[in-house]
């Protein structure tokens, strides 16, 4: 979870990122100070020129009465560009600081919170579309920045802009400043109404921006489907459907943001008027002199300033609070599997399985995945799950590593159930190969490296020749050093597939998850593969979810899954010509190389 405690506001967990920066932030606040102060200074050189060296009047300043009026006009235009330089430079120093501290705190929400997705259970992202994740950590993430920087430092430079302006005003006449603020109280109460919709409006536009960005990357990804189909129009028309939802509340947003500032800079030009014609009324009565009735217009625009700068920021900061949200809303997700709070740290492992009285139901399904299933398997047994699709097979082995907690019994290893153990010791003694092999933008070698990236390239090596893998990363331009990957060489199913093997072997498991490995080879390549998965697989207990009477031979032991129960167990032999449920999948060849699981 994320700092602070859930139910805090956005801006207050948020502030708890600044604490780090503490030192940056009150350098900052030093320099918003010194801005404000040469931002008042900044009408009194032309106030010099219009009264005391076109009006003849005594010079205002010690140092400045015995100049003449060349040398006095020309004090007051050295001093105007000085001004403007001492603020430009304030300005940037301002900005250097604020935008590090920004981009700092960015960094840190997003560490926490690519750290806490990482500890989430498989069943939320099962739930969750993957590009309204990629939408929170891109995006909603730089609520950070505009809540703590853009939001902060503009309230603080307006108030105290304000504060001293203000100040200035009522010194030099009070009836004007009275006129003044009557404005103010009209003008908070349409920014109160107007950001309380931007807010809405602005959850409802990330919403629908998040969705389509889903819709897009659901399109790409599935793109040899849509082809194969010559599906291309009706996904044409969703996602554009989907990107014109988006659109709509942007430009509603947009809209509704244009007519705020709008609707502040009507208030602003009211309060404007009201005071120039009362100040031009005093000055033609002789109350004031024109300079400074000058100072005091360029006073007034510059006070109407902040109140729109703090109008626009507050209106910002409504839009950043719901990025907020979204952010905290997924830290504040508890993981559906985690460490039992004395948890025991995993040694020595031999390697016996025990599923007992397993049951197990998704979120939001109908009906369970797993009903009582009870099986064995004993150390370094070689295990083939067996069954129709939908059956539950990659639902059980996924109980092993804890991806799921059972709804219902227990699995234990060695005797010790595993939601007592920690879940890093435990995954740290289980090698997984998916159906879909999945390969890193990396080198050969360094995808092979990546479960154990302290391996020697000894021990890559190995791997690579028990998987297979160096028969064709002989062929490649660099060997293994090749790049691939969505960015690097080209290669087959198969040939990612052997990598992915690689990869599980090196890490040299005690327990061997193998969902359908020799899925997308060829009988040639199956066979070597096999052979080394064989050699591998001597001393540890293996699990393969097998469609392939190649694979399912190998097996010490079948399980045979339907609609969640496990239906039978034994040898291939046995169950060959047992007349039970094996033989009838032989019998409909489901067991023949078919289609793989999906569930």
């Amino acid at each position: 979870m994320g700092p602070g405690a859930r139910g805090a506001s956005p801006l207050k967990r948020i502030l708890r990122y600044l604490r780090p920066h503490r030192g940056g932030f009150a350098f900052a606040l030093g320099l918003v100070t010194l801005q404000a102060l040469f931002e008042v200074a900044k009408p009194w050189p032309l106030k010099i020129v219009i009264d005391h060296v076109l009006g003849g009047e005594p010079a205002p300043l010690p140092g400045l009465d015995g100049l003449d009026p060349r040398r006095l006009l020309l004090a007051a235009c050295v001093g105007l560009v000085l001004l403007h330089v001492v603020l430009a430079a304030i300005r940037l120093g301002q900005n250097r600081v604020t935008i590090g501290i920004g981009q700092r705190m960015v960094r840190d929400l997003r560490s926490d919170l690519l750290a806490h997705l990482h500890r989430l259970s498989l069943g939320f992202f099962d739930r969750r579309p993957s590009g309204d994740l990629v939408y929170r950590m891109t995006f909603d993430t730089f609520s950070a920045q505009i809540l703590a920087m853009n939001g902060i430092f503009p309230l603080v430079s307006g108030g105290l802009l304000l504060i001293v302006m203000g100040t200035v005003l009522f010194r030099m006449n009070a009836q004007l400043a009275t006129i003044f603020l009557a404005v103010a109280p009209v003008l908070f109460l349409t920014i109160r109404w107007l950001a309380a919709r931007i807010a809405t409006l602005s959850k409802e536009t990330k919403e629908r921006e998040s969705r389509f960005l889903s819709e897009t990357q659901r399109d790409v990804e599935a793109i040899e489907l849509v082809q194969g189909f010559t599906a291309e129009s009706q996904e044409h028309r969703r996602v554009m459907a989907a990107s014109q939802r988006a659109l709509s509340s942007s430009l509603r947003l947009y809209l509704l943001e244009t007519g705020y500032e709008g609707a502040v800079s009507v208030l602003v030009a009211l309060g404007t008027a009201a005071v120039l014609y009362a100040g031009g009324t005093l000055g033609m009565a002789g109350e004031i002199s024109v300079g400074d009735l000058f100072v005091f217009v360029s006073y007034l625009a510059a006070l109407y300033t902040p109140i729109d700068s703090i109008a626009h920021t507050l209106g910002l900061v409504q839009e950043a609070s719901v990025g907020a949200r979204r952010v905290f809303e997924v830290l504040d997700t508890e993981p559906e599997v985690r460490d039992a709070p004395r948890a025991r740290a995993l040694s020595r492992v031999r390697g016996e399985l025990r599923f007992d009285r397993v049951s197990f139901t998704y979120a939001d399904a109908t009906g369970p995945a797993l009903r009582e299933v009870t099986a064995v398997a004993e150390p370094g047994q070689r295990v083939a799950v067996v069954g129709p699709s939908g059956a539950g097979k990659t639902t059980l082995l996924s109980l092993v590593p804890r991806f799921h907690d059972p709804t219902e019994g227990r699995v234990l290893l060695d005797g010790r159930d595993l939601s007592g153990l920690r879940i890093r010791d435990l995954r740290s003694r289980i090698g997984i190969v998916p159906q879909e092999p999945l390969l890193f933008p990396l080198s050969v070698a360094d995808n092979i490296r990546y479960g154990r990236p302290d391996a020697t390239r000894d021990a890559v090596e190995r791997a690579a020749d028990l998987a297979g893998v160096s028969g064709f990363a002989r062929d490649l331009p660099l060997g293994l050093d090749t790049p691939v990957g969505p960015e690097g060489q080209g290669l087959s199913q198969g040939q990612a597939q052997r990598i992915t093997i690689a990869r599980a072997l090196l890490r040299d498991p005690r327990i061997l998850i193998l969902d359908e490995p020799t899925s997308a080879l060829d009988p040639e390549t199956e066979a070597s593969v096999l052979a080394g998965i064989e050699r591998a697989m001597e001393g540890r207990t293996t699990f393969v979810i097998a469609h392939r009477l190649a694979t399912v031979e190998r097996a010490d032991v079948v399980w045979v899954l339907e609609e969640g129960r496990l239906v039978e167990s034994g040898s291939f032999p046995a169950l060959r010509h047992g007349g039970g449920p094996f033989e009838r999948l032989l019998g409909e060849a489901l067991l023949d190389g078919g289609d793989a699981e999906d569930a």
